[in-house]
């Protein structure tokens, strides 16, 4: 008599990921019609498609014919709509602040977003308020990319250029233009988030190897050429244009706002002024986090709004992870030659990358996780004792939504001996005869390089210890999945039965 053998799998979820706290950045948007530019002196004369015509007059020289209340209340309803009129580019519309994830500030300059070459990746809204003909140019094959979002500015479409096979996703579209969403935060040494100034010298911190901590103050300029240097929670001034310096060397810290001021501090720069720099290079690594509570809260680099020195990070293999919002309304924001930019939110004069592909920057909320979903429940299939069975239990994916500037995740798999009835010997197939293979990925999304644990069925691997199913390096968003196959090996002295185990696939 044949006997014979039904096995089913369940699927579980190990513990996964590690929860990012979202960062509390605040954004000011439109006030209401009190805000608004004048009127049209006339609600019946604003030109073009979808104007507005009032009966009475608007305005003190004309007589209006009706009854002096009916009067009144048509030149109050005059006045009202013409606050919503959009027709042509000469009526004028109330501005309102930026809120998208980058807010690029400059009005007028060529270039203000340039990519050449390069990435830049939002998840969120970009906004570009230049005006002229080539407000933004992507160059060579790179890319901007606005996930669940927008791109545009006034001179978008037209100014929104490309070459050499650069893009953009979504495609821009025309948008008026953004005001300063921070126009109003009060900055130091005013702000109560600012430390206490000292009298003049400011000290110098010229770190070279080793750990060395420091505390929040004023400081004429920071530097580390190597070893890891530390900064407590706080406000960390910096006056000099050597500024903050990172080349080679770690800077880390927890609730940190660089605050990137001028020579002349405690005065604020004058217009136009190249004050303190941020600057991140040969190889340095940096990552911090913002303030979660005071007057800077979720504020990672704050610039005096007339500096013009800006943020750079340059060379492969260095980064700068902020991890809150960068404020520089007069500066730009730079990745070269392969350097990393990643910040929760940015508002800047402008935005470049070049010297390499790799060079990027992302700003991206950091409001997610990182998490796995595997498949349901699936039947392997029937055989005879000695014999095989094998299936595909499906899709299991991979999403890190932390959005760091440089991620990386394992995922594991393991199982639970296949059993049916008592468990006896004899009614118990064991891990060592339950192989797996991952096989490639069957998709990806965002910045990833996702690698399988055993590429092929030639690969597959008994579970009868933990397994790595699959590794990946990225930034910013992403995720990746894949569909393994399980392949169970029944042995000879099996009894009849239905034997069910558990695959859990885990992920950290």
């Amino acid at each position: 008599m044949l006997r014979m053998v039904d096995v089913t799998v369940r699927p579980a979820i190990g513990f996964s990921g590690i929860a990012r706290a979202g960062s509390g950045r605040r954004v000011r948007g439109s006030h209401g019609p009190a805000d608004a530019p004048a009127r049209h002196p006339d609600a019946s004369r604003v030109p073009g498609p979808g104007r507005l015509v009032a009966s009475g007059y608007i305005g003190t020289r004309r007589r209006c014919r009706l009854p002096r209340a009916v009067c009144a209340m048509v030149l109050a309803l005059a006045s009202a709509l013409t606050w919503v009129v959009t027709g042509p580019l000469d009526t004028a519309r109330a501005a309102t602040a930026c809120t998208a994830t980058l807010c690029v500030l400059n009005a007028s300059a060529a270039d203000a977003l340039y990519v050449h070459p390069g990435s830049v990746q939002v998840t969120g809204s970009i906004l570009v308020n230049s005006t002229n003909s080539q407000a933004a140019l992507v160059s060579g094959a790179t890319s901007v990319i606005a996930n669940g979002g927008t791109i545009g500015g006034p001179a978008a479409p037209g100014g929104f250029a490309t070459s050499s096979g650069g893009s953009y996703s979504p495609a821009p579209t025309n948008q008026p233009a953004g005001t300063d969403p921070y126009a109003s935060l009060a900055q130091c040494p005013a702000a109560s988030a600012c430390p206490t100034t000292p009298s003049p010298p400011f000290p110098t911190v010229n770190h070279i190897s080793g750990n060395q901590t420091i505390s929040p103050g004023v400081y004429s300029s920071i530097s580390s050429l190597g070893g890891m240097l530390t900064l407590n929670p706080g406000t960390y001034v910096i006056t000099s244009t050597i500024g903050l310096t990172i080349s080679g060397g770690k800077l880390n810290g927890t609730g940190v706002t660089i605050y990137l001021a001028c020579p002349s501090y405690p005065t604020a720069c004058a217009a136009g002024t190249s004050g303190a720099p941020f600057t991140v290079q040969s190889g340095g690594k940096t990552t911090f986090s913002a303030p979660t509570t005071g007057a800077f809260t979720g504020l990672s680099v704050i610039a005096d709004r007339n500096n013009t020195a800006g943020v750079s990070v340059a060379g492969n293999g260095t980064w700068l992870t902020g991890g809150g919002v960068l404020y520089t309304a007069a500066g730009k924001l730079t990745a070269a030659s392969g350097g990393k930019a990643s910040f929760t939110g940015a508002v800047v004069d402008s935005v470049e990358t070049n010297g390499s592909n790799s060079s990027q920057i992302s700003v991206i909320p950091t409001t997610g996780t990182l998490s796995i979903s595997v498949p349901a429940p699936a039947g392997l299939g029937s055989a005879a004792p000695s014999g095989t069975v094998s299936a595909a239990l499906g899709s299991v994916t991979v999403s890190d939504q932390r959005g760091l500037s440089t991620s990386s995740w394992t995922a594991t798999v393991s199982a639970t001996n296949f059993t049916t009835g008592g468990a006896t010997a004899a009614e118990t197939i064991t891990t060592s005869n339950v192989d797996y293979w991952s096989g490639a990925a069957t998709n990806t999304n965002g910045t990833v390089t996702a690698t399988p644990g055993q590429s092929n069925a030639a690969a597959e691997q008994a579970l009868s210890s933990a397994r790595t199913a699959f590794t990946s390096s990225g930034s910013g968003s992403n995720s990746t999945s894949w569909i393994p196959t399980l392949v169970v090996n029944i042995p000879a002295a099996a009894v009849h039965g239905t034997y069910t185990g558990t695959v859990t696939h885990s992920v950290a």
